[in-house]
């Protein structure tokens, strides 16, 4: 899909989202879950896809992974 679309200026990327996300539907069948610093923000989620959109073309990354920095253990 990279090489077919990379001429109509289309980057396509692979992206993960690695965790749970701390949103509505965690909360609402997690309730204790909202205090957890093990999940992950809806704004990092945001961030990681508007730095994928903005890449200049000559310098695009292909994929990377969203997740907390903390481990749950």
């Amino acid at each position: 899909m990279a090489e077919e679309y990379a001429e109509d200026g289309i980057h396509v990327g692979h992206v993960i989202v690695d965790g749970a996300i701390a949103g509505d539907k965690i909360f609402n069948r997690f309730p204790s879950a909202s205090r957890e610093e093990s999940l992950i923000s809806i704004e990092a989620i945001v961030n990681a896809f508007a730095f994928l959109y903005g890449q200049p073309t000559r310098g695009w990354s292909f994929e990377f992974d969203v997740r907390t920095s903390r481990v749950k253990r």
